[in-house]
């Protein structure tokens, strides 16, 4: 993403999350997603398709960025800045200079956590490079000079001297429409334009285009849900060669083991040969001739020495009978897989339909229950003994609630609130927790029932008591009818 493009975002989106409480940041694959209250800023960090846009949802099926999540959770954004047109955006946390970077160069797109301390980066390689000359600065004469002495090199100029352009923007840009560009950025008026999903190229300019947005926003959004649809649908076509290959390995081996009629009948021929001849055949012998009854023909029987005669005829009988069960299975599962292929090409089909093989791994179930409350704060379940212990001991933090059913068994509850450090959880979202805490309890099907909370840090493990049960220093107790949020996300 060029420097332009990140500018007019920015003026969308800034005010949207200024002053906002930043939950938890999530990834999925190299996408990350930072969520803010009910909404999420998502930003690509994929090479061939670097994009950023806030949008209204939270995406579940992503993993938690835990080295990042944790010193940025529950602390407001002080501001977002952009300096120089340079494709980079600050997040400046109220919390120690603590600053969120966004770094979208093509070389190597990243995140980057700054505090005083210490400096974390999601991936090893990061860039940031000098910054040039704004092209907004740029006076218009000059630019005009610039097209004069050398219009075939103009755009290849504008790359070398001024910041805020990929070679895209470049490409499309002549003086007048830098004067246009400007005068567009000021009044906030701008149509964007997607050119290509793959690879990803936008314009302002564009004649000739997939679909034009008035909100950048919007077309990257958009634009980003186009090149997953994409990239799914190359990755299913790959994942549909690759089966396929997998599928004619098989068929190859299967019909290797195939023995037409004479060879199976011979395996008979050699068993009955051997017992006709057992006088003949000498003890450690590695082989023998005889005469074929139905040819007429000498053939040679291969023997093993370790075995009597009467074990080597027994041989030959089991590989006969082997085979002659055998191949009509075999021709079964031939047929099987060829009808397999048959599916597996017909774009109609989809492949997750196909049974799973053994190597392809279960996805496993999230460790709790998550609630998202309508202030912004979360609320965390146990689903077991073992989880309880976990929530409670290595998840939650020194400052988090925890709920629990008072005098019955019932689930762990972690409140994290979303709210400035010292303070208290609004009434509300206490009582939806305690709700909650209550719902997972044997007090389920009860009213206006008890439920204890206190901060985490006023609790210890009960080392005499049963798996996950605690022992709490402070307690206070509220009074609620057992229930869950309006909209839970589970």
């Amino acid at each position: 993403m060029n420097g332009i493009y990140l500018k007019i975002l920015l003026a969308e989106i800034e005010s949207k999350m200024r002053g906002r409480y930043i939950d938890e940041i999530l990834i999925k694959q190299r996408l990350v997603q930072l969520v803010i209250g009910k909404q999420s800023l998502f930003v690509s960090l994929y090479p061939e398709m670097i994009a950023i846009y806030l949008s209204k949802r939270v995406r579940l099926g992503f993993d938690k960025l835990e080295k990042f999540s944790q010193p940025v959770a529950s602390i407001r954004i002080k501001c977002i800045e952009q300096s120089d047109l340079k494709p980079v955006l600050r997040f400046i946390l109220e919390k120690n200079d603590t600053q969120l970077i966004i770094s979208l160069y093509r070389e190597a797109p990243n995140l980057v956590l700054k505090t005083e301390m210490s400096e974390k980066k999601l991936y090893s390689r990061y860039v940031e490079k000098e910054a040039k000359r704004s092209i907004l600065d740029a006076p218009e004469q000059e630019l005009q000079n610039m097209y004069n002495k050398q219009p075939l090199k103009f755009q290849e100029s504008l790359l070398k001297e001024f910041e805020g352009l990929d070679k895209n923007l470049a490409m499309d840009l002549t003086p007048r429409r830098v004067a246009y560009l400007k005068r567009a950025l000021s009044s906030g008026k701008m149509k964007s334009r997607i050119v290509s999903i793959s690879p990803f190229q936008i314009s302002l300019f564009a004649s000739e285009y997939l679909k034009e947005y008035d909100s950048i926003n919007h077309l990257f959004e958009d634009g980003f849900q186009q090149f997953i649809a994409l990239k799914d649908s190359e990755s299913e076509a790959a994942s549909r060669a690759v089966r396929i290959k997998s599928i004619e390995r098989q068929l190859v081996r299967l019909r290797k083991k195939i023995l037409d009629n004479k060879e199976i009948e011979s395996c008979r021929i050699k068993g009955d040969l051997i017992l006709i001849n057992l006088a003949k055949i000498k003890k450690g012998s590695k082989q023998f001739a005889a005469k074929d009854p139905y040819k007429g023909e000498a053939i040679i029987i291969s023997l093993d020495p370790v075995m009597t005669p009467q074990e080597n005829a027994q041989y030959y009988f089991s590989e006969y009978k082997k085979h002659k069960r055998g191949v009509p299975k075999i021709k079964d599962k031939i047929k099987q897989l060829e009808r397999e292929i048959e599916k597996i090409q017909d774009p109609c089909f989809k492949l997750s339909a196909l049974p799973k093989t053994p190597s392809e791994k279960v996805k496993k179930a999230e460790p709790y229950r998550i609630f998202r409350l309508a202030s912004g704060s979360v609320v965390y379940t146990g689903r077991n003994a073992r989880s309880n212990s976990e929530l409670t001991f290595a998840f939650a933090r020194p400052n988090d609630y925890f709920l629990h059913i008072r005098n019955y068994e019932g689930a762990h509850v972690i409140l994290r609130a979303k709210i400035p450090r010292g303070q208290r959880p609004n009434k509300k979202d206490l009582e939806e927790a305690a709700a909650i805490a209550a719902y997972f309890s044997k007090a389920k099907t009860q009213k206006n029932v008890p439920v204890s909370y206190t901060q985490r840090k006023y609790l210890k493990k009960n080392r005499k008591g049963k798996p996950g049960s605690v022992i709490l220093i402070r307690e206070d107790v509220i009074f609620v009818d057992p229930g869950l949020p309006v909209e839970p996300d589970v």
